[in-house]
């Protein structure tokens, strides 16, 4: 099985170091990001397979951050789990609107931290094998958000649509008006 690919995107040097070394040891290939701008541009080199995000940063925050990633199809599948000293409900809500998959106050428990990093590969996975299985089928088929965006869709959809709408494609995110 690959190696699976963590970033890290925090503000303090401190909590990269430690996050990189603590997942590191457990044979996780990381990358880190220290702002948002950082990690957007981390997201066009690698896409990961998790990623961890501090909420609090100078500039653009992790809330915002997490919003543009969830915007780009190619990412939105990808699992974000907010790390966090912001207790208040209403941050935790706002981590889970934008696209967060979890949210742990910090200080973060070491052990807890690893096991919701499995539990949450492990679903990303399963996620990315039945889309695949999907793909295989040969059919046309697609999912959209309750507004109506494209999440997900086969290659023979893709192409169905293309040929309705020449010059779309999923990377573009909304689906062709076609009325």
């Amino acid at each position: 099985m690959p190696i699976e690919k963590v970033l890290v995107v925090d503000d303090s040097k401190t909590e990269l170091m430690f996050l990189t070394d603590l997942l590191q040891k457990q044979g996780y290939s990381v990358r880190t990001a220290g702002n948002a701008q950082e990690a957007i541009q981390r997201l066009g080199e690698e896409k990961p397979d998790l990623i961890l995000m501090d909420a609090v940063m100078p500039g653009i925050d992790g809330f915002e951050t997490t919003a543009r990633i969830k915007a780009r199809p190619e990412l939105s599948h990808v699992p974000v789990m907010f790390m966090t000293g912001l207790t208040e409900s209403e941050h935790v809500i706002e981590g889970f609107e934008v696209g967060g998959v979890d949210y742990l106050r910090k200080p973060v428990n070491v052990h807890e931290l690893l096991a919701r990093v499995r539990v949450h590969l492990g679903h990303a996975r399963a996620m990315q094998a039945g889309a695949a299985g999907l793909d295989a089928t040969g059919r046309l088929m697609m999912a959209t958000d309750t507004q109506g965006s494209l999440l997900w869709c086969t290659p023979l959809a893709e192409q169905a649509i293309s040929r309705v709408s020449p010059g779309w494609s999923r990377e573009q995110g909304p689906l062709p008006d076609l009325l």
